[in-house]
């Protein structure tokens, strides 16, 4: 009878056993692992676990807090997040081992060693451009052109990953939702931002857009009012109508493209699918054809589509790129234990949206947006930006959300695009300064 309940509880529910949670062994398996490190693409460490030298327990540190909607967070609690969740099983050291040698190092009291991961992100910008929201709620994502590295993405509020532990309940009753990453996961309604994917189909389906007049300006949603992003001059075409964000012209020149071909356009930005990357991201819509829907109202942004912070970043690379959208990359590459760093590929493909020629078009445009238009805050003496500004009336209430996109040229050919959300905001010049102040840093940062 011994020998039996020994067998049943040694081997045949061994594994049930183990993984309970409430298994001390299992808590102390878990905390004698040593971590792998979190690194930025110039080796500046982003997490890494600390040994204590008497018990042998490691905790796990974050140096560069500002980094949290990115690396996210790791708890023997309350689990892991953000890049520390996606490339779990490479940090715990448990990646390429088959079962049979995991069973073999259990047996053994192997130490369990993790892997490295390195990023693409830029640690000086990611906490230099985390000050720009502070105090604020939004979100801010930086691409570099054509290469599609992530280099800053920051979502306010946020959290300090070394204080997890302590404020647990707090963060997660907290209504302002601290621990969602509104830059892939917060869905927006695109508003007036919109206006350079709507201009940019009807440039490629060959729609005579100097035919739009501007009469109305305003459009009313629901129990509130869309309205041009800044007070605009006397708007006598639909070109004016887009250096001042003003939606009205927009919805003249919606009928002119039809629901299809305005879907299409919207598709084939990528706007109704998640941008594969490998963050936890959240599908723009459930509708795959909002203009079908509602014609009127998805021509200024105003429909069943929301989009997300990163996913207009990508619109903005687009233009910055002669039409054609980057596979993003925030990995650049892991290194096993007791192995070299392997290159991590782009998950998805570059993406065409319009021919060149009108995406060209369209970036002159932001071009004279930036210098006299609703987006002149982004404007820098050091850079040559490119930009547009949006509003969008997206909170209960009628409250607007304001959108900067936009993109930067150094004198030596590096390119960055950046997208700025801002929640409960009505100044689009506030997001368009933002954005000018993020592309100034990534420029100073990344060489």
């Amino acid at each position: 009878m011994v020998a039996l309940a020994l067998g049943y509880w040694g081997l045949a529910v061994r594994r049930n056993l183990l993984s309970r949670e409430q298994n001390p062994r299992l808590v102390l398996q878990e905390q004698r692992i040593l971590r792998g490190t979190i690194l930025d693409w110039n080796d500046n460490i982003l997490a890494a676990s600390i040994t204590d030298s008497l018990t042998g327990l490691t905790a796990r540190k974050y140096p560069i807090p500002e980094a949290a909607p990115v690396i996210g967070y790791y708890s023997i609690r309350h689990g892991v997040g953000g890049i520390e969740a996606s490339y779990d099983d490479v940090l715990r050291g448990t990646f390429g081992i088959s079962p049979e040698q995991q069973v073999l190092r259990e047996v053994l009291h192997q130490r369990q060693f993790g892997g490295d991961v390195k990023l693409t992100i830029d640690s000086a910008t990611q906490r230099e451009t985390s000050q720009l929201l502070r105090g604020r709620t939004g979100a801010l994502v930086i691409l570099s052109v054509p290469s599609g590295d992530i280099l800053a993405m920051d979502s306010q509020p946020t959290f300090n990953p070394n204080r997890l532990e302590e404020n647990w309940d707090k963060l997660h009753n907290d209504l302002t939702a601290p621990l969602l990453n509104r830059a892939t996961q917060g869905l927006y309604q695109p508003g007036t931002i919109l206006q350079s994917v709507v201009l940019g189909a009807a440039l490629d389906n060959n729609i005579d857009v100097m035919e739009i007049k501007a009469t109305n300006l305003r459009v009313d949603v629901g129990d509130s009012s869309l309205t041009c992003a800044h007070e605009p001059p006397p708007v006598d075409s639909i070109v004016t109508a887009f250096l001042w964000s003003c939606p009205g012209p927009f919805q003249t020149l919606g009928i002119g493209l039809g629901p299809r071909r305005l879907d299409a356009a919207i598709q084939g930005f990528g706007l109704v699918e998640a941008p594969e990357i490998i963050l936890q991201t959240e599908p723009s819509s459930p509708v795959q054809t909002p203009a079908q829907s509602n014609l009127l109202m998805t021509a200024i942004g105003q429909s069943d589509l929301t989009v997300t912070p990163l996913q207009m970043a990508q619109v903005a690379a687009a233009f910055a790129n002669h039409g054609e959208i980057p596979a993003l990359r925030l990995v650049d590459s892991v290194r096993p234990p007791g192995s070299q760093w392997l290159h991590v590929e782009s998950q998805g493909y570059p993406r065409g949206t319009i021919s060149p020629t009108n995406a060209d078009a369209i970036a002159l445009l932001m071009r004279d947006s930036v210098l006299s238009g609703a987006a002149h805050a982004a404007n820098l003496s050091k850079y040559r930006v490119h930009g547009h500004v949006g509003l969008a009336v997206g909170g209960p209430g009628g409250t607007l959300d304001a959108w900067f996109i936009g993109y930067a040229f150094a004198p030596d050919g590096r390119v960055v695009a950046a997208a700025v959300l801002l929640e409960n905001e009505k100044d689009a010049t506030r997001a368009a300064q933002i954005g000018g102040q993020a592309l100034e840093l990534a420029l100073d940062n990344v060489r």
